[in-house]
């Protein structure tokens, strides 16, 4: 488990130093279109992309750490941290501008808050770890590692339920019985369907596509009837939003 965590941070980090290069092609692109690239305005806002991608990152980890080893999560919080720091390292190699000084110590920040938090088991916006009588309010928050009833509030009634089916199904003993690797897949595969749903915009059609893609795996492994919950979900979900008839 710890060399499968290990693997998947490492490939979140390539594609955090991505989406920060878009994001700070596009800052640098709108400071130029002003006269004011060399600006200290525009090397702030380069410095802010570089920590929101750095956050995002953090974030992204915690969840799938959590996802893939729930009750024991905590164990992995020097791989957290080393995930951290390695990332932290490649975008400071790459930060020539003169305020790079007050991105450094930023970043050493945002790395102590999320792996104390971590330590401590706390998820932001959420006050209860995992339980089977948990009930919890979710806005706009990601939803992972809990055996809970979902009541969120912010989106329509079939993103609700759609979550909600989506939540019982990685917690359904016919998904723990996969082998690991599988078990991962799906993991990763439902963790982007939340994202998606939890969106301030969701897009209905990735979201369609991706329950069909989810159900057509899970049926490829063996699991006819989670491949059924899943094909069940995805047509309530496709009529309700105006899909298909």
């Amino acid at each position: 488990m710890r060399d499968r965590i290990r693997k998947r941070l490492t490939e979140y980090r390539a594609e955090a130093l991505e989406r920060i290069s878009r994001s700070e092609a596009k800052t640098r692109s709108t400071y130029a279109g002003r006269g004011t690239l060399q600006s200290s305005m525009c090397l702030r806002a380069i410095n802010e992309d570089n920590e929101t991608g750095f956050r995002e990152y953090m974030d992204q980890s915690v969840n799938f750490i959590r996802r893939v080893a729930p009750g024991s999560a905590t164990e992995y919080a020097d791989e957290l941290r080393d995930g951290g720091n390695k990332l932290k390292q490649e975008i400071m190699a790459k930060v020539k501008h003169e305020l790079r000084g007050q991105l450094d110590p930023a970043l050493d920040k945002i790395i102590k808050r999320k792996v104390e938090d971590f330590e401590l088991g706390y998820v932001e916006g959420r006050e209860m770890n995992a339980t089977t009588n948990n009930t919890v309010s979710i806005i706009n928050s990601n939803i992972s590692n809990a055996v809970v009833q979902i009541t969120q509030s912010g989106k329509d009634a079939i993103s609700r339920d759609t979550a909600q089916k989506l939540q019982e199904l990685v917690n359904s003993e016919e998904i723990k019985a996969l082998p690991e690797k599988t078990q991962l897949d799906v993991l990763d595969q439902v963790g982007d369907l939340m994202k998606e749903l939890q969106a301030s915009t969701t897009d209905k059609g990735k979201v369609h596509r991706g329950l069909k893609r989810l159900g057509d795996f899970i049926s490829s492994v063996g699991s006819k009837v989670a491949a059924a919950v899943v094909a069940q979900v995805a047509v309530a979900y496709a009529k309700a939003q105006g899909i298909i008839p």
